[in-house]
């Protein structure tokens, strides 16, 4: 009966290695980068500095799906400021994720709109935005996500005289 048994679990282990040979045993999840020059922006009105943020971090995963398609998970992680009692309690801008041009028909560079209630001037207020879901490339080692803010002409010009790099 034990020599049924061995002989049971040795065709299992041998059916469950050819198996694992279809699919990966693991799978490579990206470098995420936050992209120093569009990291932070100052938003005016007029001359006056209206709101500060800073893109300071990120919060993140890999999964499968059912197709067993890899996807990157990304959520970032900003602190937002207030500079003016004249400005809305809300603070809108909008942030960015890129997996760059490729082949393989992945999103690409997507704009994410973000708005965050700051009650008090001057107060910072730490905000992670939405998850955002990628479809990432399998067996890709090195594979990199960007991420910064949407800048304009004038703020990205503002951030390079005030040394905000």
């Amino acid at each position: 009966m034990s020599k049924k048994m061995l002989l049971a679990a040795a065709v299992l282990a041998l059916a469950s290695c050819a198996a694992e040979k279809e699919a990966p045993f693991f799978r490579y999840c990206p470098n995420v980068q936050l992209v120093p020059e569009f990291s932070r922006m100052t938003q005016m009105a007029g001359k006056q500095e209206e709101a500060k943020i800073e893109l300071i971090g990120y919060e993140g995963y890999c999964r499968t799906d059912l197709r067993n398609q890899t996807k990157a998970v990304v959520a970032p992680i900003f602190e937002v400021s207030r500079r003016t009692e004249a400005s809305n309690e809300y603070v809108r801008f909008s942030y960015y994720t890129d997996t760059g041009d490729n082949k393989v028909a992945l999103i690409g560079r997507e704009n994410h709109p973000v708005s965050v209630k700051v009650p008090n001037v001057g107060e910072k207020v730490m905000y992670q935005g939405d998850y955002v879901e990628m479809r990432i490339p399998d067996n890709e080692p090195g594979f990199v996500i960007k991420m910064g803010l949407v800048l304009s002409n004038a703020q990205y010009r503002y951030n390079r005289t005030h040394g905000l790099k």
